[in-house]
């Protein structure tokens, strides 16, 4: 029998550990993902915390320890990697995500020289253990020539340099991230670039599949060349739905019996993962600008938005909810209410 959107979305949040049985720990979930998607501070440590038994805590002692960074990598945005795991990523993906940020920092008078001067005078001024603030980084440019280091221009120089394994995120200090030594940092090593693009193949299928090729070199900005190859030497299992082949580790697995609702920041990988074949991610019309960000999956498929405000829940949904939805949707956000540590009631719009 042909299996629905909804077959897939299921299939994808048990292989996700979104459904099912929990990983035991935040550190566990972070490895299993490989990287999560994080320009949104606060909502994106929600993503390993629901796929596991830990808490929010958990994640701010990691990113403290430096277990897990914040940076650069896989697309031009911010995202939670393992420390062991960077260097290999970047290997893998610096030089592609570098590409269109080149065009952008033309924009702003800034060429690929001069970017490689400020990664090198960054990488020089965290080293000792020193781990500057976005304004610090600012400060060491100008006093070392640099033209205007504010803004998008200073943007862009902190972009390349965590690009070219000159920064990584540092500790947390008064609530706001800084920026440290990578080397320092990261553990040392020589990665293969075959290797890293081959593990993280890996990575993707096992955890997020099934997916199309072209949702994987999406989500790591690969080209379909290198994707192919890494792909070869997996061994793969590949199933066509609607016409279309998905790639996939293990077993078909099948969603849980009854409604499921599940309140994920907007940028779940459950969302960015599967921006190819995000048709069997949308379980309703879509508006171009939602009126919150936070996303609502009912059994894995998005049909509305959320955004949490003084112990409220706001539920924007993008199609008519039947009653075990809304009672699944109670749920959720008694499920999030724990992890927030609030009481938390829900007013659908």
């Amino acid at each position: 029998m042909e299996m629905t959107a909804k077959d897939v979305a299921l299939w994808r949040a048990q292989a996700q550990k979104l459904h099912g049985e929990p990983l035991k720990t935040v550190e566990d979930a972070f490895a299993f993902l490989g990287a999560v998607q994080s320009q949104e501070v606060g909502p994106s440590k929600l993503t390993p915390v629901m796929r596991s038994r830990g808490g929010l805590a958990d994640v701010d002692d990691l990113i403290g320890s430096g277990k897990v960074i914040r940076t650069h990598v896989l697309r031009p945005t911010w995202h939670y990697v393992p420390v062991e795991l960077v260097r290999a990523m970047l290997v893998a993906t610096a030089e592609r995500v570098m590409k269109p940020q080149f065009s952008t920092a033309k924009t702003v008078g800034l060429e690929r020289a001069e970017l490689d001067r400020a990664a090198e005078a960054l990488e020089e001024a965290t080293r000792g253990g020193r781990h500057l603030t976005r304004d610090e980084c600012s400060q060491v440019l100008a006093d070392k020539g640099f033209e205007e280091p504010v803004k998008l221009r200073l943007v862009c120089m902190l972009m390349h340099a965590e690009l070219m394994m000159g920064l990584c995120s540092g500790e947390v200090r008064d609530g706001r991230q800084t920026y440290a030594n990578f080397d320092e940092r990261v553990p040392k090593g020589i990665v293969d670039r075959g290797d890293a693009i081959r593990d993280l193949a890996k990575t993707f299928f096992e955890s997020r599949g099934p997916a199309t090729l072209k949702d994987f070199t999406r989500w790591s900005s690969l080209t379909v060349k290198d994707a192919k190859a890494a792909v070869a030497e997996l061994g793969l299992e590949s199933l066509e739905i609607a016409g279309r082949e998905v790639l996939f580790s293990g077993e078909r697995l099948d969603g849980a019996s009854g409604v499921r609702a599940d309140l994920v920041q907007g940028w779940d990988e459950m969302l960015c993962a599967y921006t190819d074949s995000k048709a069997w991610v949308h379980g309703a019309k879509i508006p171009v600008r939602p009126k919150y960000t936070s996303a609502l999956l009912i059994d894995g498929m998005l049909v509305g938005h959320w955004k949490k405000d003084k112990g409220v829940v706001s539920i924007a949904a993008h199609r008519e909810l039947s009653a075990g939805e809304r009672g699944a949707i109670g749920e959720a956000a008694e499920r999030l209410g724990q992890w927030t540590g609030e009481a938390l009631t829900v007013d659908l719009e």
